[in-house]
């Protein structure tokens, strides 16, 4: 499903290149659950802005369901993207004047989802996810857990096969991030592919696979035991 062959990232900061991603291998299969963990600065959350089609790599290649996506316009880039990738962010990026369901409904919007069926889609991702009884509150009047729940239904609104999310527990207290952790777990175990990026050893361990990032490389890679 994801494939990464030697991918480099690196920006220019005055007069220097400043590497960020040094030559990353990386294979995903449909279906997995892979957590990628490494302290900040290790190029984590650069890979994952790559792997949304978010950004562009300085060199290498990206396959993405068996074909490149290297070559492609921007506006083809934003359509795999709405149609393929959904993503869950630490500070959730729910637009503050729109209540959850309209926040849910957005993405249905860009994609050209009739009214009437993107309503119904969101009240059902909603319900799904908790939240149904509070579809109709402003994202300032739900907790940091509710709104990480709004934030989760609204990825899955067009239905993607792969979920992205970049440290979803990191601005939560441990038993609220321990739920939506439970919630990940539950969408992989449904057949979802999950990608999570953090620094939380014990949010890692919730993947089927955890690889280590250091300094913009993948050092190594585990399969943690069974969560008890």
């Amino acid at each position: 499903m994801i494939r990464l062959v030697g991918v480099t990232k690196s920006y220019t900061v005055g007069d220097q290149v400043v590497p960020v991603l040094k030559g990353i291998h990386l294979e995903v299969q449909r279906g997995e659950f892979v957590a990628v963990m490494g302290p900040s600065g290790s190029g984590k959350s650069t890979l994952m802005h790559i792997l949304g089609l978010l950004d562009r790599p300085s060199s290498g290649d990206y396959e993405l369901n068996g074909a490149s996506v290297l070559h492609l316009a921007s506006n083809d880039l934003a359509r795999l993207r709405n149609q393929n990738i959904g993503f869950v962010f630490q500070n959730f990026h729910l637009i503050p004047r729109m209540s959850a369901v309209r926040n849910v409904e957005l993405p249905m919007v860009y994609a050209g989802v009739p009214r009437a069926k993107r309503r119904a889609r969101a009240m059902e991702l909603l319900e799904m996810v908790g939240m149904a009884n509070r579809a109709h509150h402003l994202p300032n009047e739900l907790s940091g857990g509710q709104r990480q729940r709004v934030a989760i239904a609204r990825a899955l609104a067009n239905d993607p096969s792969i979920l992205l999310a970049d440290e979803p527990t990191g601005a939560l207290d441990q038993q609220t991030g321990a739920e939506i952790l439970r919630i990940l777990r539950d969408l992989h175990a449904a057949g979802r592919t999950v990608m999570v990026i953090t620094h939380d050893p014990h949010v890692a361990r919730a993947g089927k696979r955890v690889l280590h990032m250091v300094d913009g490389e993948i050092v190594r890679e585990e399969v943690p035991d069974e969560p008890r």
